[in-house]
């Protein structure tokens, strides 16, 4: 890696909150040991069952980690964006990737090979305790997608994702907004529903006027109604 590339990945991890503990000078050393890598919207970035170990930091972007059932139903486990991290597991236990991660959007990130990671979390306690804290976040996400599988009905669980996705609208104060929002599509993969199901549901809570859709993505003018659609 260049001097030049080297000083932009240092500056672009400090926005990486795992990584946030570490000094400028040990971010720098593990920059020169990543590399800057680009995708655009629809790419696969890693596939189920690569023999590939590297570590993804995300600069800006936003991908789905995912996986394909036996009749080509996609399954999403879950919607990473900018500061987000993958390829962990794989690189700590050198087994074969057990999902796919695909592009959503144009992506940049920064990618390090695991000796690298694995010498990074054995020097730095902060930094492994970090991952630590992420993994257990991860877990606790699963087991609630899990059981809002099976206990909850469609509506139910699309108001619940929605939820879990927006944030405080610094622009409508006291409403909440999820920007760029995903696609009808994408969206039914993450909640398990068919696409036609996502635009039912949309439709009918547009009507209802518990969400609306702008230029900056889907807005929720007052979340404890939506909140207790999704709890009904």
């Amino acid at each position: 890696m260049s001097n030049i590339k080297a000083t932009i990945v240092s500056s672009e991890l400090k926005k990486i909150p795992l990584l946030s503990s570490l000094s400028d000078d040990a971010r720098d050393s593990f920059a020169n040991k990543c590399r800057w890598v680009e995708y655009g919207p629809d790419k696969s970035v890693i596939e189920r069952g690569m023999f590939d170990t590297n570590v993804y930091f995300i600069i800006t972007g936003t991908l789905h980690v995912l996986n394909y059932s036996e009749t080509g139903r996609v399954i999403t486990y879950a919607t990473l964006k900018d500061g987000d991290m993958f390829g962990e597991l794989a690189a700590i236990d050198g087994l074969p990737r057990s999902a796919w991660v695909c592009s959503i959007t144009p992506c940049q990130m920064a990618t390090c090979p695991s000796p690298a990671f694995i010498n990074l979390l054995s020097g730095n306690a902060e930094v492994s305790l970090a991952l630590l804290k992420r993994m257990s976040s991860n877990i606790r996400l699963l087991d609630d997608r899990l059981k809002d599988l099976t206990l909850l009905g469609a509506e139910q669980r699309a108001c619940t994702e929605l939820l879990r996705m927006a944030k405080p609208d610094s622009e409508a104060p006291g409403g909440y907004v999820i920007s760029p929002m995903l696609t009808h599509a994408n969206f039914a993969n993450l909640v398990g529903v068919s696409r036609e199901t996502i635009s039912r549901i949309f439709r009918k809570l547009r009507e209802e006027s518990l969400i609306v859709h702008n230029k900056r993505g889907l807005c929720i003018p007052n979340r404890k109604l939506l909140e207790q659609r999704a709890f009904l």
